[in-house]
């Protein structure tokens, strides 16, 4: 049987769920699937299964390459586009993960947090705008730097072949 990943480019968000049964929740254009783990455990645990790799090794990239210490997006597959950015507040403990692949834009609305997708689908949050755009920003330059490092490291070795 062919186990296939939660974490895949189709996922919208990973949102923190404040119940007693579930922690978080990871919501796609059809389903939601609600998990027991925060949503940072539960990206760790996925990694893990799946991608052989985990949340402290992505960070610790980003942190070593890209110079980003705090709030780094995670990367999981540029070529999907495929990168988690993270929007934290002070008044919520879990963060709130968006999908880059899927997302549109954030727009401000009674001082609330309107995250837009490209499927149509919004989700008002109370996080700041300010802050949502900056994190977006760095995610962009995460995932330019990334792809061009990768080309270059590519065409370094193609070199050293030939």
């Amino acid at each position: 049987m062919l186990t296939v990943p939660d974490l895949t480019p189709q996922l919208l968000y990973i949102e923190p769920l404040h119940s007693s049964d579930f922690l978080s929740q990871t919501v796609y254009r059809d389903q939601v699937i609600k998990s027991p783990y925060t949503s940072e455990k539960w990206i760790d645990n996925t990694l893990i299964h799946f991608y052989s790799s985990d949340l402290k090794t992505k960070r610790k990239h980003v942190k070593l390459v890209h110079k980003i210490h705090k709030m780094q997006p995670i990367v999981i597959d540029e070529k999907y586009h495929f990168v988690l950015f993270p929007l934290n507040s002070s008044k919520h403990q879990d963060i709130f993960w968006v999908n880059l692949s899927q997302f549109l834009e954030f727009i401000q609305k009674d001082g609330k947090l309107l995250i837009r997708f490209i499927s149509g689908i919004e989700v008002i949050v109370d996080y700041d705008f300010k802050k949502a755009l900056k994190q977006y920003d760095n995610t962009l330059q995460i995932l330019d730097r990334t792809i061009k490092h990768k080309t270059v490291m590519s065409n370094y070795f193609k070199n050293k072949e030939g």
